[in-house]
């Protein structure tokens, strides 16, 4: 029996995600581990400082470790999707013979696995607080799932837009990299915004992904009050232009990106 071409391309899209799979992690769980250290350390990294200074609660009935959870997780499945779909083509060069698969289904492997990933360290986290007697489950679920999902698509936008730059100007890959963290300290990730005095916020404000963070807060407790000013149409307008942007060049040199370096 033929197969329509979607089917083929779910084949192969599920095929390159058990090779992202086995390239990774190997036979061993050294890989998923690491993907679970990170954002289990920094999370003990911010619950001493605030121990040490007997902070236990960023606000009312607001756990520290909950607070920066809800936030960590969802930027490091932007950020992980964004790096790892924009070194997808040249990660797969080698599979690009094989006139079924293309560039696009490398980059959707890819996003594809780091969704799924964080979805099950996030699960993880939630079990491990709610074990513990802290707020689990978001206030607000359908909110915050829509939040998580702008997360999403910043990650694929940018990640189409970095694999064209990148084709193009391979000492970028490294200037992007550097940027995330930067961009991660401004997201008011790991430090509250209201830290800041009121000329550096505003400053701040332009930060879209900043928005998204305040706003996955507030839609997961019922007492957090987000920052004066923030919105979910600025993010998601600017996301739906990254993803249109990304669509666009991608499309226009797909044959381009397809030409070893």
């Amino acid at each position: 029996m033929k197969r329509s071409s979607w089917q083929i391309q779910k084949a192969v899209v599920f095929a390159l995600i058990l090779r992202e799979l086995k390239t990774r992690f190997g036979n061993r769980l050294v890989g998923l581990v690491w993907v679970l250290f990170e954002p289990m350390a920094n999370i003990a990294v911010l619950l001493l400082l605030r121990v040490i200074v007997r902070e236990r609660t960023a606000g009312v009935m607001i756990d520290v470790a909950v607070y920066l959870t809800i936030a960590m997780i969802p930027f490091f499945t932007f950020r992980n999707i964004w790096f790892r779909m924009m070194n997808a083509v040249e990660g797969n060069a080698g599979l690009f013979g094989y006139r079924q698969v293309k560039p696009a289904d490398a980059m959707a492997a890819r996003a594809i696995m780091e969704v799924v990933m964080y979805t099950m360290i996030f699960v993880a986290f939630m079990l491990i607080f709610a074990w513990m007697g802290y707020r689990w489950l978001p206030d607000k679920p359908i909110e915050y799932m829509g939040i998580v999902s702008i997360f999403i698509l910043w990650g694929v936008g940018a990640g189409l837009m970095s694999a064209v730059g990148v084709k193009k100007f391979p000492a970028l890959s490294t200037f992007l990299q550097l940027t995330s963290f930067p961009l991660y300290l401004s997201s008011g990730v790991l430090i509250p915004i209201t830290n800041f005095p009121p000329l550096v916020i505003q400053i701040l404000m332009w930060n879209p992904l900043l928005h998204l963070v305040e706003l996955s807060r507030w839609a997961f407790f019922p007492t957090y009050h987000p920052l004066m000013g923030v919105n979910l149409d600025y993010p998601l307008a600017v996301g739906m232009v990254l993803l249109f942007l990304g669509v666009s060049l991608f499309f226009v040199n797909r044959q381009r990106v397809l030409v070893r370096s």
